[in-house]
């Protein structure tokens, strides 16, 4: 597919832009398009205009997921800056998918809104946690989800209700193609002083505790239910002897063995790889089925 064969749109184009850094765990072949959209009218029309066998990617903050190293077919696009506005009114905020969920959790802050301080904890899109439904620390984001708006394959504009959208640990489902514009969210009045010390204590337990700094895509495996109880992922991956395991330039985090992290030429192959050897020790040792929160995107090499 050339820049030619597509519609024309008011930001820019650009053919084979390298994926890997756009992503948290530095990893990725490239994009077969680049599209650098003015605003939200301009996607839209591209939408409703481009080739109906042309998919378009969107790469949020990049954290949860691997680009094989074939890169993505289509066109791929990151919705940040004039795609990531944060509104309050009263109890609700409103949030582009653009905006990180720092940002709103900062809002929620500012307002004395509670609920979302667990967002301070997550680095990612609002985008990207409506479509992974995505939580710590015993929230997740449809908890707290009043309406979603969403762009339709062509382009076109709904707002829905959580009844509307399939959602459970982890995961969310939209129709093929649909992507996720905005979320309000339903919040209750609180004290911003608690609130901050809250997004306090989160950001010191996580610093204490996960591999801040280094390429890593986030929580690697959900944590799985057994007979009605969840376990949690890193714990079984350290009674499985996984921590400090390592592939290529891939390996399990020394600092938490949820945690893959990119020691600095890490490839997809040997993420999936590692990601299968720490598996299969779980299900020896234990019996219990992993699965991963990670998404793997993109062709093989």
């Amino acid at each position: 597919m050339l820049i030619a064969d597509l519609p024309p749109i008011r930001g820019t184009y650009r053919e084979n832009e390298p994926l890997a850094p756009y992503t948290t765990i530095k990893v990725g072949g490239p994009a077969e398009v680049w599209a650098d959209f003015a605003d939200w009218d301009d996607l839209q029309q591209f939408l409703a205009t481009k080739p109906t066998d042309v998919p378009l990617t969107l790469i949020g903050e990049g954290s949860n997921m691997v680009i094989r190293e074939g890169g993505i077919r289509g066109v791929v696009t990151h919705l940040g800056k004039g795609f990531d506005a944060v509104m309050v009114q009263d109890t609700t905020i409103t949030a582009e998918a653009g905006a990180t969920c720092g940002k709103v959790a900062r809002a929620a802050r500012t307002a004395g809104l509670a609920g979302l301080a667990f967002y301070g904890g997550i680095p990612g899109s609002v985008g990207g946690a409506l479509t992974m439904n995505a939580g710590a620390y015993g929230s997740q984001t449809f908890d707290f989800v009043e309406k979603v708006t969403v762009l339709t394959n062509t382009g076109e504009e709904k707002t829905l209700t959580p009844a509307d959208v399939p959602h459970s640990y982890r995961h969310t489902e939209l129709p093929v193609r649909w992507l996720f514009k905005s979320v309000t969210f339903k919040l209750q009045p609180g004290n911003a002083e608690e609130i901050r010390a809250a997004m306090r204590k989160i950001n010191h337990e996580r610093t204490a505790s996960q591999p801040i700094g280094e390429p890593s895509s986030g929580s690697w495996f959900k944590n799985p239910t057994v007979d009605g109880v969840k376990l949690s992922a890193w714990r079984l991956a350290d009674e499985a002897g996984c921590r400090g395991l390592r592939v290529g330039d891939a390996q399990v985090s020394e600092k938490h063995s949820n945690f893959f992290i990119n020691l600095g030429a890490a490839s997809a192959t040997d993420l999936l790889t590692l990601s299968d050897t720490v598996a299969e020790k779980i299900k020896k040792m234990k019996g219990i089925e992993m699965e991963r929160e990670v998404k793997f995107i993109g062709e093989s090499a």
